[in-house]
């Protein structure tokens, strides 16, 4: 009996730790890279949409960042649309949430490049 419960607490700790590491991506944050650039070319309103989303994320970063954080430098939402585009045409295989986190990255500095 207790082998059952240490495995039932091991599979559980298990399990917590997997759903605290999975980012919810609500909204076109969740679509690829590849969609972002075929919106951007056909000019249509979901490309709107997506750079919406994408100004949202990094506004909404520096609101609920910790204090110690450092705060994005300042960028236009032009400048940001294209540094998108920059990213996403180097990484099709990626989400766009994953290009605004690497937004957010490059603007506070943190760039691991």
């Amino acid at each position: 009996m207790k082998i059952f419960r240490a495995a039932i607490f091991v599979i559980g700790l298990v399990s917590v730790s997997t759903l605290t590491q999975a980012t919810m991506v609500l909204g076109p944050g969740g679509a690829s890279c590849g969609t972002w650039a075929g919106d951007r070319q056909r000019n249509e309103a979901r490309s709107q949409l997506n750079q919406a989303w994408v100004q949202g994320f990094v506004t909404a970063y520096d609101v609920y960042k910790p204090p110690q954080e450092l705060t994005p430098k300042p960028m236009d939402p032009r400048s940001m649309v294209a540094w998108i585009d920059n990213y996403c045409d180097a990484n099709p295989d990626k989400d766009i949430f994953d290009a605004a986190k690497a937004l957010i990255e490059e603007l506070t500095g943190r760039a691991s490049q």
